[in-house]
C-alpha cells in the first residue's frame, strides 16, 4: 500500500462535487480540494478509470506519491479529445 496526496481544480460545480464524491470512497479530505488516499496500485488504476469519467480536458487533478513505496510515479490530468484514459504519468 502506498500513500497518496491528490489535489484538483475543477471549474464546474458540478463535476468538483462528482470528484469530491470519487475521492471520498478512496481516501480522506485534508482540504476542500485536496485529499490523502492509501491505495494498493490496483485501487490506482480504479481511481484513475473513475475520475476520467468525470474530468474534463479544462480541469486539473495531480496524484502525487508521497511515500517512497510508490516507485515515485506522479499522475497528471490531462486528456486529448478522444482519450478516455486522461492521466499522464510523469
Amino acid at each position: 500500500m502506498s500513500l497518496y496526496l491528490i489535489a484538483y481544480d475543477v471549474r464546474s460545480d458540478l463535476r468538483r462535487r462528482r470528484v469530491g464524491a470519487v475521492l471520498e470512497r478512496f481516501g480522506s479530505r485534508l482540504q476542500y480540494s485536496v485529499f490523502e488516499a492509501a491505495l494498493e496500485p490496483p485501487e490506482v488504476a480504479d481511481l484513475r478509470r473513475e475520475l476520467g469519467f468525470v474530468l474534463a480536458p479544462d480541469d486539473d487533478l495531480e496524484i502525487i506519491p508521497i511515500d517512497r513505496s510508490t516507485g515515485r510515479r506522479r499522475y497528471r490530468w490531462q486528456r486529448e479529445p478522444g482519450d478516455w484514459t486522461g492521466v499522464v504519468v510523469l
